[in-house]
């Protein structure tokens, strides 16, 4: 498997050999993260209310982009599975476990100010959440 270096921009994808952007995502909102999945070649995007699903190499099939009632800050997917997906907010302290089509499985309650970022363990077992309160 051969891997290119690509820089990500806003939502355009730059490849360093390429004289200009080869792919781009519309979020309709200025990205707050991305994240290359581990075990996975799938990027996850956030910005405005959204979260994009993106395959990374060679942008292999459609992007998917779930649209959450609160803004997240941060999303990780599911390492190993893919069957879930963790979202931090800078609009509430919970962390929220959403289904790939945007269905709320859990809420876990316990930050006292916004989540600003989230993470899988390698082995999908945990997950983390930061926040700065």
């Amino acid at each position: 498997m051969t891997f290119h270096q690509l820089t990500v921009t806003a939502s355009r994808w730059w490849d360093i050999r390429a004289p200009g952007p080869t792919w781009a995502i519309n979020l309709n909102a200025p990205v707050t993260s991305m994240e290359l999945t581990l075990g996975r070649p799938v990027l996850v995007i956030t910005g405005g209310n959204s979260v994009s699903f993106q395959q990374a190499i060679n942008h292999a099939g459609p992007s998917v982009t779930v649209t959450l009632p609160h803004q997240p800050s941060s999303a990780a997917m599911h390492p190993i599975l893919g069957d879930r997906f963790v979202a931090g907010s800078t609009t509430d302290p919970w962390v929220h476990v959403y289904d790939p089509d945007g269905k709320e499985l859990e809420v876990l309650k316990g930050h006292h100010g916004p989540v600003h970022c989230v993470a899988y363990s390698p082995d999908g077992e945990m997950y983390a959440s930061g926040s700065g309160a």
